[in-house]
């Protein structure tokens, strides 16, 4: 039977979560930017975990293997997580193209973890809420010990110093020689657009807790998530809606479109109009849009899908970026990780046609993705599914962080701007720390 526990709300919990952050299998997705998000979930201590592995036989059937272990069950209040899974899915799982993962980046292909509790906060509603779904015979003993560290709250910060400044992977002229690579595949009509991106390495000491903290206090976004595992930690501050499935009702929201943002008022608001008048960034975003209504036919009732809104300026912390949102009604006897399965990796984080386009991107980019441009999601038990697409993400393992950035490249892209793109996008991170 499900217990609900109220608990005071306060602007900023942070003391709180950071009280929990040193449990086994800690999580919390967050919507620090208020405008665009409203609920932070947290829990810790999973009762159970699905990882798959790269090397996995069972690569190809992972997500019907996902729906086998669904146990939807009846929604007993509002709360968007009401036990289930939370984790990750790596941008690897969808290709088969083999590339070489980075040392530091050699992370699972998926890692859920099965969570009987959560507190969960609206932000809107001011509320704090501890929700147990007791399915577990240990969840009271559980939470009687959560409920021990979230009430008294340790102060003391965690130890973390950057030995090593972020450097590039790849040098400029390497980068420019896979900028030509693609370009020459889009005339030869290929791909209209291949979404390209470079990585970055940094060394740190400490707990990769305290930079979660550090970044997302400089940077607010409504998909911020820290995720707590066994061999790596991964740090997510995510501007982009994936898919979220809600009452028959299916949303995602690509993010297409970047300009950075400037302290002078009137210098801002011209690069916000440029971004907003920009033929090159507005195809892109078409194009996405196009290709993740293309997706969403594939499992919504027919004529139920339309775009929301298309290439609407949302300003963050340090940039601009053109987003559009598309929703449809989906079938009934559709599943969360069936929908998933037809949607990803995402479109803007690929390119369109989407096939292709992750073709172009194996012959050129020189290791695996990892957990970057897949998705962090969590599931409820009572049916509601949401995800965010893992731009500005970075996998913390064995006292290094990997962070990759990148961009669209159409036919009239050029080099040295999509260059200095891939930068601004991280900037807030790299500032940050």
């Amino acid at each position: 039977m499900i217990t609900i526990t109220p608990l005071k709300y306060e602007n900023d919990l942070i003391s709180h979560y950071d009280s929990l952050s040193h449990l086994p299998g800690f999580v919390i997705l967050e919507s620090k930017d208020r405008i665009h998000g409203r609920f932070d979930i947290v829990s810790a201590l999973p009762y159970d975990s699905f990882t798959l592995m790269r090397d996995s036989p069972e690569k190809m059937s992972a997500f019907a293997k996902l729906d086998s272990l669904l146990e939807q069950v009846e929604s007993h209040c509002e709360l968007p997580f009401q036990g289930g899974v939370i984790g990750y899915i790596a941008y690897d799982l969808a290709t088969e193209f083999s590339k070489p993962p980075h040392p530091s980046n050699d992370t699972p292909l998926i890692a859920l973890g099965f969570y009987d509790w959560a507190i969960v906060t609206d932000h809107l509603k001011q509320t704090v809420q501890l929700i147990a779904a007791n399915r577990q015979p240990e969840t009271m003993d559980v939470v009687k010990e959560v409920m021990k560290y979230w009430r008294n709250p340790n102060s003391s910060p965690t130890i973390f110093k950057l030995d090593r400044e972020f450097s590039p992977l790849i040098n400029k002229n390497q980068y420019q020689e896979s900028f030509n690579a693609i370009y020459e595949a889009i005339k030869k009509g290929r791909a209209y657009q291949v979404n390209y991106t470079q990585p970055f390495l940094a060394e740190y000491s400490g707990d990769s807790w305290e930079i979660y903290k550090r970044v997302r206090l400089k940077n607010p976004v409504p998909y911020a998530a820290f995720l707590r595992g066994k061999q790596s930690d991964i740090l997510s501050f995510s501007p982009e809606q994936f898919i979220t499935m809600d009452k028959g009702c299916i949303t995602t929201s690509p993010i297409k479109g970047t300009a950075k943002r400037s302290f002078d008022k009137k210098i801002d608001q011209a690069l916000k109009d440029g971004l907003l008048k920009s033929e090159k960034n507005r195809a892109e975003n078409t194009m996405i849009v196009d290709l993740m209504r293309n997706d969403f036919a594939k499992f919504s009732i027919p004529g139920s899908i339309k775009v929301k809104s298309l290439c609407e300026v949302q300003s963050y912390s340090a940039v601009h970026h053109l987003v559009s949102t598309i929703e449809g009604q989906y079938k009934s006897t559709t599943t969360p990780f069936q929908a998933l399965s037809h949607c990803f990796p995402g479109g803007s984080v690929t390119g369109a046609p989407k096939r292709e386009a992750m073709r172009i991107i194996s012959e050129q980019e020189p290791y695996a993705r990892g957990v970057y441009c897949g998705s962090i999601c969590y599931l409820s038990w009572h049916g509601r599914f949401d995800s965010s697409i893992t731009i500005r993400t970075m996998t913390a393992k064995e006292n290094t962080l990997y962070l990759s950035a990148g961009g669209g490249i159409v036919i009239d892209s050029l080099c040295d701007e999509e260059y200095r793109e891939c930068f601004t996008k991280i900037s807030a991170i790299m500032n940050a720390l």
